[in-house]
């Protein structure tokens, strides 16, 4: 198994302490350290090559977001995992179009969650957090109600299963959560959004939500 290497920018020592303390010993996991200077987690970045970074959102110098733009500017290989207590409708939007490859909540984010977001993001796909995932739904929502009627010729067909799976996403649902309520493991619904994903070329879980809700999958 290729170990996961991680390194944490926050300015909260009881923040890092929590992080350290969770995922120092996970056997999949590399432990990098961390910093609380965000101009020092970019040096860092480039040095060590981290596969994920996680980073607040507001820090001295530079935000969260100005590291993530910049990673990406740069075209560095690390995925950005934003850990915030902010999340406000602008931060949420902003951490995405920055480049952000996941965004959690420091209220609701329990190790479990933080496990399931670092392999998620790993993998290659976006993730938030529940409140985070909710927030996104209920922006993206009152957005898309005024669209137009989809072409049903022109839609994909899924599976009842498919169905039901990205209902769940819709509604702000977590891959851990999903498998609980279908009584299915994490990876068989990541298998499951994988295919509808395949299905209708969509790049990332925001794109595939943003999609549903615009064109009443979930309601088919």
């Amino acid at each position: 198994m290729n170990k996961i290497k991680v390194l944490l920018v926050d300015d909260h020592q009881i923040i890092t302490n929590g992080i350290q303390v969770m995922l120092e010993k996970v056997e999949e996991i590399v432990w990098l350290g961390s910093t609380n200077d965000a101009e020092d987690a970019l040096r860092l970045v480039k040095l060590m090559k981290p596969d994920i970074l996680i980073t607040d959102i507001s820090m001295p110098k530079l935000t969260g977001i100005e590291i993530t733009k910049l990673i990406k500017k740069e075209k560095l290989h690390t995925r950005v995992l934003i850990l915030t207590m902010y999340t406000f409708e602008d931060f949420i939007f902003n951490a995405i179009q920055a480049g952000a490859n996941g965004v959690l909540s420091k209220q609701d984010t329990t190790r479990e969650v933080l496990l399931e977001a670092i392999h998620v993001v790993h993998q290659g796909n976006d993730y938030f957090s529940p409140s985070v995932s909710r927030q996104i739904m209920h922006v993206t929502a009152k957005n898309m109600r005024l669209q137009s009627t989809p072409d049903l010729a022109k839609i994909p067909a899924l599976t009842l299963r498919e169905k039901e799976i990205l209902r769940l996403y819709v509604e702000g649902f977590t891959n851990h959560e999903i498998g609980e309520k279908l009584c299915i493991s994490p990876r068989t619904v990541e298998t499951h959004k994988n295919n509808i994903m395949q299905k209708f070329n969509f790049k990332s879980t925001v794109e595939m939500v943003k999609y549903a809700l615009r064109n009443n999958l979930v309601l088919m």
